[in-house]
């Protein structure tokens, strides 16, 4: 079995840390198949080496700006990738293709296309969907209709050549509203693994790294929002939580952006916090690794709004640290339908807002910070918003450890490398 992997880039964060999981699993398991990777960028070369797989870096892979383009230029990008891809396949080769139809470079979509039509088989790995993107499926449809093709007949093929692994229920769902048969559509959920355990401090001796390297209050409880800050990670509302509990809480987020689309959004919210003397620690990633960091916590918070699998909400409990914040139902509900438990996820977090009660995710940017700041200047008390949700009254709360010891023990089980590598060859094998 020949395997090719592609993805625009291997730059660090989620779809490539999957990625990094999948070349794992299949080695692991499964040492026989033989695989290569195909990418516009790669950052670290080695750790694939170290699998003996190769990279092949094909730079117009890459995210595609979104702009007009002229039907000369579309020609001479399509060629290039395609040819260049041509070059490095065998005709039995299952191309897996990670977030094929995202909107980032519709014409690696059309190239991709191009293959299926030729009869390889497609895997189209769906982390994220362009659908709850307006420019990138705007981006998406425009370039398609530029080759004279159906966006529906290009993107989702309900085809016997054609796979479609989805991350959980709800996206399995979506597909086949799409029009491709359940039988062609899997549900394949993140692996959860720590590649490699590297502390062997116990989690007072990290929680006193952590405090000592930033300069924490020892007595205030230590909670880390381990993600790179982009939109939908809504950080604006753990802003909040830093000023509503700066008298017990100190708060730290470990990664910035590197999407430059991303980076003024990041920097505005920075310079908000310095301006106005809100705690929180950013970009704690770049002094202390990972690991030291979720495992010291005490506790890691998410207060995202969008998440395909929602490793978050999965990966602090293995390193003994409990995750409270946003619930995301499409995710959760799936997760507690294997048992972890989750004693505090909250749906909504309601603010006073022009004689109305809102949910903090719903107001732009702009209007978070005005909520922010009327606490700042004490036109806005804070027993307000304990009293529109009671759940922060015992925030953060009191978490058993039998309660993390029995999330980890699920985790274990049922999002190994093992059970990934399992659930990987039945897509693979159902193309036979």
């Amino acid at each position: 079995m020949n395997i090719t992997i592609f993805h625009y880039h291997l730059n660090p964060g989620g779809v490539t840390r999957i990625i990094e999981s999948q070349v794992a699993a299949l080695r692991q398991s499964y040492p026989e198949i033989t695989i290569q990777i195909i990418t516009g960028y790669c950052e670290n070369i080695e750790y694939y080496n170290d699998f003996n797989i190769k990279v092949n870096i094909i730079k117009e892979i890459n995210y595609l700006q979104n702009r007009e383009y002229n039907n000369n230029e579309l020609k001479d990008i399509f060629n290039t990738i395609y040819n260049s891809i041509k070059s490095l396949i065998s005709n039995n080769e299952i191309l897996h293709v990670h977030n094929l139809n995202l909107g980032k470079n519709p014409v690696f979509t059309m190239v991709i296309n191009k293959f299926f039509e030729e009869g390889y088989l497609i895997i189209n790995h769906a982390h994220d969907f362009a659908e709850d993107r307006p420019e990138n499926i705007e981006f998406l449809n425009r370039i398609i209709t530029q080759y004279n093709k159906n966006p529906e007949n290009i993107l989702y093929p309900d085809n016997d050549k054609y796979r479609v692994c989805v991350l959980n229920k709800f996206d399995y769902k979506r597909v086949v509203s799409y029009g491709i048969s359940d039988l062609r559509v899997f549900l394949l959920p993140n692996p959860v693994f720590i590649s490699e355990i590297k502390n062997s401090s116990s989690k007072m001796q990290l929680r006193n790294k952590i405090a000592n390297t930033f300069n924490l209050n020892e007595q205030k409880s230590i909670i880390t929002y381990p993600v790179r800050v982009i939109r939908r990670k809504n950080i604006g509302e753990l802003i909040l939580l830093a000023k509503l509990f700066e008298d017990k809480c100190s708060f730290l987020v470990t990664m910035a952006p590197r999407n430059p689309e991303e980076i003024e959004f990041y920097e505005n919210w920075k310079k908000f916090c310095v301006e106005n003397n809100i705690n929180i620690t950013f970009e704690a990633g770049e002094m202390l690794d990972f690991e030291t960091i979720v495992t010291g916590s005490d506790y890691c918070i998410t207060t995202s709004i969008k998440e395909g699998f929602g490793m978050s909400f999965l990966e602090p409990w293995l390193l003994g640290t409990p995750v409270v914040g946003r619930n995301i139902s499409s995710v959760t509900d799936d997760i507690k339908s294997y048992g972890i438990k989750f004693p505090l996820l909250y749906n909504e977090l309601k603010v006073p807002f022009f004689n109305d009660n809102i949910d903090f995710k719903e107001l732009a940017p702009e209007r978070q910070q005005a909520v922010i700041l009327e606490i700042f200047q004490g036109t806005l008390n804070k027993n307000t918003i304990f009293t529109l949700n009671n759940y922060l009254v015992d925030f953060p709360p009191k978490i058993s450890q039998s309660i993390i010891i029995n999330n980890q023990n699920i985790i274990k089980k049922e999002f190994s490398l093992n059970k990934y590598a399992e659930r990987l060859l039945e897509a693979y094998r159902a193309f036979s």
